[in-house]
């Protein structure tokens, strides 16, 4: 036996090298694509096994960023940064933004509410170990533009940043503009 027979005898399909890649999590059609290409296996059998995944159901873009949205509120960022991410994966941006809008409107979700959430955690120090009651912080540019940052970096829309910076201001009664 030559080398290069016992080389393809001992070697992976594409289909095992796919579901080995898929057994730890769920991953895109572009990231299982990627890596089918990384491990050199030919174009044809890469696509025949990305069509008999999708067949079956191991490949779903769409539940991918259902599962992915709903991870990423878990972790309390907004559904721009997820979206962001799903193209980065290399879902596409029509299937990303469908299923944001499914995810937006089956779970309820009020961005503008988390966001809140997550300022009013900046301006409120949390009671001490002494029983010490919660107190507020002084509202502002500095704090302002803090969680200003903070939530553009989750992810939140700039619009629901705004309508936080101005419920925070007017809950605090001070004019940080």
């Amino acid at each position: 036996m030559d080398d290069n027979t016992r080389e393809k005898k001992n070697k992976k399909s594409a289909a095992e090298a796919a579901y080995s890649f898929l057994a730890s999590r769920m991953r895109t059609t572009e990231e299982v694509r990627r890596h089918l290409e990384s491990k050199e296996y030919d174009r044809d059998e890469i696509t025949e096994t990305i069509n008999d995944l999708i067949g079956m159901r191991y490949l779903d873009d769409y539940l991918f960023a259902l599962r992915y949205y709903e991870y990423n509120r878990e972790k309390k960022r907004g559904v721009l940064r997820a979206e962001r991410e799903l193209l980065e994966k290399g879902v596409d941006k029509e299937t990303a933004r469908i299923a944001r809008e499914d995810f937006l409107y089956e779970q309820k979700v009020d961005e503008f509410e988390d966001a809140l959430e997550i300022a009013r955690k900046e301006v409120y120090i949390p009671p001490d170990v002494y029983g010490e009651a919660p107190r507020r912080r002084e509202v502002d540019e500095r704090l302002a533009a803090k969680i200003a940052r903070k939530l553009e970096s989750k992810g939140f829309a700039r619009s629901d940043i705004f309508r936080v910076l101005d419920r925070i201001k007017r809950e605090s009664g001070e004019d940080f503009s």
